[in-house]
């Protein structure tokens, strides 16, 4: 874990939302910022912590692959991030 202060540790977690809610950051690039910027992880320490693969964690945060929703919960959990899936009706015209 980083040396942050609790305040810049809340201020990085509300600029990762931010960017994702205004779509101009990826859950990918969310997952490298939560684990570089406040865990301060190579890729292999963050895969062992969050108990998914390296291969899965790189190819993720380089937006190659496609990954399960179970997955992305379990790398954006510890950045105080949950996940979820919901249906939205199409709006016919």
């Amino acid at each position: 874990m980083t040396s942050s202060s609790a305040e810049q540790r809340l201020e990085l977690i509300h600029d990762i939302e931010t960017a994702i809610e205004a779509g101009s950051l990826s859950l990918g690039e969310a997952i490298r910022r939560i684990r570089t910027e406040l865990y301060g992880m190579t890729q292999t320490q963050y895969a062992a912590y969050t108990k998914v693969s390296d291969k899965t964690l790189r190819d993720i945060e380089r937006g190659q692959t496609d990954p399960r929703l179970s997955v992305l919960a379990k790398l954006l959990a510890p950045g105080g991030f949950k996940l979820s899936a919901r249906f939205v009706p199409r709006r016919v015209v």
